[in-house]
């Protein structure tokens, strides 16, 4: 007597070939779907970011980079937030109102921005704020005009040292620099 396996899934696929294939797809769809949801799940319950640049400095101030707005009036009103298209940025002047505020020991502006060099592209900062980060200079002195400062692995990834010359691209034109 010889098992009857499989002998209606047979008869499926063959009698309602398309029945079959929608059916694996629908299957195939869903189990993507269902991984997906995992590692997004997995992602947001790992997913921090620590802080870096400013991990010792005791108080950072910056702008609010949601622009917010109110639609509608009366009791159909209701308020909207959205991502800024760039960087907000806080105004110069606060810088001297949090250095004058009480136990306030210094403050500094931060101004971050890209560059291009022909090995790649790196982020620059303005030099007023590198006390609050905890990075120190190896050697020389703090830059003065047409000179910068680059970490160890900038500094190899640009092909360059102390004493050398860096060609940057920043959004305000091309300059060179002594390191």
């Amino acid at each position: 007597m010889r098992p009857l396996t499989n002998g209606l899934a047979r008869a499926a696929v063959r009698f309602k070939p398309s029945a079959f294939a929608g059916t694996f797809v629908a299957l195939a769809m869903a189990a993507a779907i269902v991984s997906a949801c995992g590692i997004l799940l997995e992602t947001g319950i790992r997913a921090s970011v620590p802080p870096q640049r400013y991990a010792n400095a005791p108080v950072v101030i910056a702008a609010d980079q949601r622009v917010r707005y109110v639609i509608g009036h009366g009791d159909g009103r209701s308020q909207e937030s959205e991502q800024v298209p760039d960087r907000a940025r806080l105004d110069a002047s606060l810088v001297a109102t949090a250095a004058r505020t009480p136990g306030a020991a210094a403050a500094a502006p931060d101004v971050t921005f890209p560059l291009r060099t022909a090995h790649g592209a790196f982020t620059g900062h303005g030099w007023g704020a590198a006390p609050f980060t905890g990075v120190a200079l190896a050697s020389g002195a703090a830059p003065r005009d047409g000179e910068a400062v680059l970490s160890p692995g900038a500094a190899r990834a640009a092909g360059t040292g102390v004493g050398g010359r860096i060609t940057v691209t920043a959004p305000d034109g091309r300059h060179t620099f002594r390191v």
